[in-house]
């Protein structure tokens, strides 16, 4: 029998979505006080995705070309903090900084240990506000912890 702490429910599915929005906030705090933003950053992805123990399939929002998807955690990391030479079209997407991120419209399918979830995530700072599509793959691994193991985001489609 599964262990019952390794199943998702509708409020874990809204918990992470929520946990992720803060980190995203946080992250450009970090920023925005002269923290090292790359060890949050970091230590976010350790945290909150599946690189160090497994496979992330990840499309960040505003990537193209050969570098589109990002399956290590060194290009994650490129895409949230920017400073890789790696990646020379990433300039820090969590720099902005971000003041207040939320979600809505989410909807999900629940398969034990997993959460299959789309929404749009929201994003203000002081310069502009948009809004992703988003669609995530959360597991909870052996340990009880939510990590992220599927990441696309796109801008919505605009048929002007």
């Amino acid at each position: 029998m599964e262990n019952i702490r390794n199943q998702f429910t509708a409020e874990l599915v809204k918990t992470s979505l929520q946990n992720w929005c803060n980190a995203t906030v946080a992250t450009g705090k970090v920023h925005t006080e002269g923290g090292d933003v790359e060890a949050y950053a970091n230590q976010v992805l350790t945290e909150a995705y599946d690189y160090d123990n497994g496979s992330v399939l990840f499309k960040p929002t505003l990537t193209s070309g050969e570098q589109t998807f990002r399956s290590t955690k060194e290009g994650a990391l490129a895409y949230f903090v920017g400073k890789n030479s790696s990646y020379p079209n990433d300039h820090g997407f969590l720099l902005e900084p971000w003041t207040k991120v939320w979600f809505t419209k989410e909807n999900f399918i629940l398969n034990g240990n997993l959460a299959i979830v789309q929404c749009n995530i929201h994003f203000i700072s002081a310069k502009r506000e948009i809004f992703v599509n988003k669609s995530f793959v959360f597991r909870i691994d052996n340990e009880g912890n939510v990590k992220i193991c599927l990441h696309h985001s796109s801008l919505p489609y605009n048929p002007v």
